[in-house]
């Protein structure tokens, strides 16, 4: 499933939708939401979203400032908000943007691209090679058509929210209704840009490694295996202890659709053996220690085993669906929140447990389908 409908789904069920509508903000653009500049090294600061699941959701950006130029990772989603990253960049210093890393193919983290474009023609965007072919597979190929399924969708939210019934005449409760309410009305600006991006592509393609000299400083960009794509890498920074995690590592809920959770086990075990102080993710506040990548592990290690343990019984994929529910791990990782405890059985256990199912049954990868 592309990144924007099912974000439009999830977005009934995440934590909190503070919608701000900003003065400079326009019809045809999506009103501004809060974030911070966060320092994490000298010459190396994150944009961070303060809220990580306000609508529409986002990936942060990650600035290295070097000698003559800056490298940055990850895009966003959405041309208004890469415009407020390069202004938030622009503040910070008037060095001209070099590279741009795509860490995967989600188009939360390279739709912005035209924007660096426009601002730095001489600009080039990074990725892996699975990452640059899913962008044209999984995001430009489709966007016609989810644009088109998600006008409808706001459509039946703002209409349900207006009269308070569904469209078979059920009322829905004040609660569904307000959050309805407000990712129609988050939503809608949004849609109307996505509708006028400019496709970008990497220029650039890695498989295993491809190491950055930037004057005094090594920026090396790695794929450490499958993980939340075919195609993730992280942004190491070994002389300032620093790590770009893309959605390798995402808080507060994983994203499980479309993943490789065997294999992303392993992946997050080679993130954690790289020597880093910060782990700078691709949503969510930066990490300083590595409990919440270990409490990640253990989630996909549980899903793995439980949903192996019911293949071996001889369970369907509907019958392991029911049996797999990570209920514990939901209350770990979502806690007494309704809401939470929605959004990970959205993103994360719903999806999950039936492509891991397939995985184990040995099933081939139908990347398209799946994601």
């Amino acid at each position: 499933m592309p990144v924007l409908h099912r974000r439009l789904l999830a977005g009934l069920l995440s934590v909190t939708c503070t919608v701000a509508a900003g003065a400079s903000a326009t019809a045809a653009e999506a009103p501004p939401k809060p974030y911070e500049i966060v320092k994490l090294a000298e010459g190396v600061y994150g944009f961070v979203w303060t809220n990580p699941v306000q609508d529409p959701i986002e990936s942060n950006a990650l600035f290295i400032i070097n000698d003559r130029d800056v490298v940055v990772v990850d895009a966003g989603i959405l041309p208004s908000s890469a415009r407020r990253m390069a202004a938030a960049l622009r503040k910070l210093t008037s060095k001209p943007v070099r590279y741009v890393v795509n860490t995967h193919w989600h188009d939360d983290h390279h739709t912005g691209n035209e924007v660096y474009r426009a601002l730095w023609p001489q600009v080039e965007f990074i990725a892996h090679r699975d990452t640059r072919t899913d962008i044209f597979a999984q995001t430009y190929a489709p966007r016609a058509e989810v644009v088109a399924n998600m006008k409808k969708e706001n459509e039946r939210y703002a209409r349900w929210a207006a009269t308070g019934k569904d469209d078979e005449g059920k009322p829905v409760d004040e609660l569904r209704r307000a959050r309805m309410r407000e990712i129609a009305e988050a939503y809608a600006p949004a849609i109307a840009e996505i509708e006028k991006v400019r496709n970008t592509p990497p220029d650039l393609t890695l498989i295993d490694r491809l190491v950055l000299h930037r004057g005094a400083r090594t920026i090396d960009i790695r794929w450490l295996g499958r993980g939340n794509t075919r195609g993730d890498v992280v942004v190491f920074l070994p002389k300032e202890r620093v790590v770009a995690t893309g959605d390798l590592l995402v808080h507060p809920i994983p994203f499980g659709i479309g993943s490789y959770y065997r294999e992303w086990i392993g992946t997050l075990g080679a993130l954690d053996s790289l020597p880093v102080d910060a782990l700078f993710l691709g949503h969510g506040a930066p990490q300083r220690n590595r409990d919440y990548l270990h409490q990640v592990q253990g989630l996909l290690t549980a899903l793995v085993e439980r949903v192996d343990s019911a293949v071996a019984a001889g369970a369907t994929k509907q019958e392991t669906e029911q049996q797999v529910t990570l209920s514990d791990w939901k209350a770990t990782i979502a806690g007494d929140d309704r809401q939470m405890q929605g959004g990970f059985d959205a993103v994360f256990v719903k999806p999950a447990v039936g492509r891991a199912w397939q995985q184990a049954k040995g099933e081939p990868d139908a990347t398209a389908a799946s994601q």
